[in-house]
């Protein structure tokens, strides 16, 4: 295929890519908040939001930031298997292969042994955590309570389960933080600095208020669907641009375009 100014632009938009972490106002104040919270004595925080808010960004940014200056652990991954958990937590808490153990109390015991009393608690960064099975986070919530570690639950709120009516977070969470959606200017800034960032400045011209507008009607400032949305559309105009160059205008954006892209993605009934 041949190339086309739109194939970079696409690329851009492609979910999932921490490197180019675009700082908004509501990141920056759940950030300062989860900070707080982490250097507080606090056993167990809550960080939660809706699927796509940017928390997986958040927590990568923050184990980033200060995994050279505290004893930080971030776990992206859901475990099932509590045996294994325990392998994987003891060999980053102790940059070192684990003891053999049979369960969580040797594990415990060994960990008590090589954490004396002043020594801080290892802070564990936990995401995806509503996947966890009931009786591993009952394991990890009396972790806690050994002040051995520190732990940081991360959970999507959803419209059909709110995750803090479980009892096992309501009752036990010593401290709450919600990353909401982003608000409309924040979407206008998000979509500047992605292509700031790529060095495509002079795409963001093509913009206008009225794409803002229908970008945030269709996504509601989910920064997921807001890059699914763009990825979308560049990747229609990179197929026009290729096969029938006449039909776009490469200095202003036809809404058209845009509506074809939340039509493909589902957020527009057709």
């Amino acid at each position: 295929m041949s190339s086309s100014q739109f194939t970079d632009l696409k690329d851009i938009f492609i979910d999932g890519e921490v490197f180019d972490y675009v700082n908004l106002d509501k990141s920056s104040i759940a950030y300062e908040k989860l900070i707080q919270a982490i250097n507080k004595p606090l056993k167990l925080i809550l960080f939660y939001g809706k699927p796509g808010t940017g928390k997986t960004f958040l927590l990568q940014k923050i184990y980033n930031d200060f995994k050279k200056k505290k004893n930080i652990i971030f776990l992206p991954r859901p475990f099932f298997d509590e045996l294994e958990f325990l392998k994987v937590l003891f060999k980053k808490t102790f940059k070192e292969s684990p003891p053999k153990f049979s369960g969580y109390d040797e594990f415990l015991s060994i960990v008590a042994k090589k954490l004396d009393k002043n020594t801080s608690a290892a802070t564990v960064l936990i995401d995806e955590s509503q996947l966890y099975p009931n009786d591993l986070i009952e394991k990890i919530r009396l972790m806690a309570d050994s002040r051995k570690f520190k732990f940081l639950f991360t959970v999507h709120k959803t419209d059909e389960e709110d995750i803090l009516a479980k009892d096992y977070f309501k009752t036990r969470i010593w401290e709450s933080i919600e990353l909401e959606n982003s608000s409309f200017d924040e979407i206008k800034l998000y979509i500047e600095k992605k292509f700031m960032f790529h060095n495509k400045f002079e795409f963001v011209s093509i913009f206008k208020e009225k794409h803002y507008k229908l970008i945030m009607q269709l996504t509601n400032g989910n920064l997921r669907m807001i890059n699914k949305l763009l990825f979308k559309l560049f990747e229609i105009l990179e197929y026009y641009d290729i096969s029938n160059p006449s039909k776009i205008n490469r200095r202003s954006l036809q809404i058209k375009y845009l509506e074809m892209a939340g039509i493909s993605q589902g957020m527009i009934n057709a």
